[in-house]
């Protein structure tokens, strides 16, 4: 059963994603002074102003991200017209299972996030039919999609319950469903294997 998910959305990280810069510009600050002394005899002393914190800079495909426990490589992203699914009874492998061709909704397209996952988490994952990894598409508006249900009828994607031992790796495809006219500008992952210490996302820049 698809564990219920959290209601978490990408916030500040996701200014890296719209930005061209990977390098965060921090404006020019005068150094402030430190001591309140007053006339032609005084010489105040100075400190450097501390650095504004800035979110992390967006990966891009084919680079290595790590959040947390999970660490992940997007192979490929981009817009499909439709997806395989296993909507037959029988499981992939099988030998009997049978894919059908999946058009999205009306007014939407798809857009497919294909990554290599390695499990360095304390526990195993079941990527299609829980939530340890919780993945957001983002398009240039800032809004954040959520996978298609099902994962585990795309083809080439791990069963359900197929638990991704630690210090294992897979492949896994994650589908969204968005307005044709969005204007994807990246993805988030976060790993949420241990909520009580959930951060924050980590996000890889592409358009789709």
């Amino acid at each position: 059963m698809r564990a219920a998910a959290p209601v978490l959305v990408v916030v500040a990280v996701l200014l890296a994603l719209a930005g061209c810069s990977a390098e965060p510009v921090t404006p020019a600050t005068s150094p402030a002074s430190t001591d309140s002394c007053r006339g032609s005899g005084c010489s105040p002393t100075y400190e450097a102003p501390s650095p504004t914190p800035t979110a992390a800079p967006s990966a891009q495909v084919g680079q290595t991200v790590t959040n947390k426990g999970i660490t992940l490589t997007v192979k490929q992203a981009r817009a499909v017209d439709s997806i395989e699914m296993n909507e037959s009874s029988y499981r992939a492998g099988s030998g009997y299972e049978k894919y059908t061709k999946t058009l999205p909704d009306a007014g939407g397209r798809f857009v497919m996030v294909t990554a290599h996952v390695v499990n360095n988490a304390q526990v195993s994952l079941d990527l299609t039919c829980s939530l340890p990894i919780n993945t957001k598409l983002i398009d240039a508006q800032q809004r954040n999609f959520d996978a298609i249900q099902d994962l585990y009828k795309i083809k080439g994607n791990p069963e359900c319950n197929a638990q991704l031992q630690p210090g294992f790796e897979a492949d896994m495809t994650w589908v969204y469903l968005v307005p044709t006219s969005a204007s994807v500008i990246g993805w988030g992952f976060q790993d949420t294997t241990d909520l009580s210490s959930t951060g924050d996302f980590s996000t890889v820049r592409f358009d789709a």
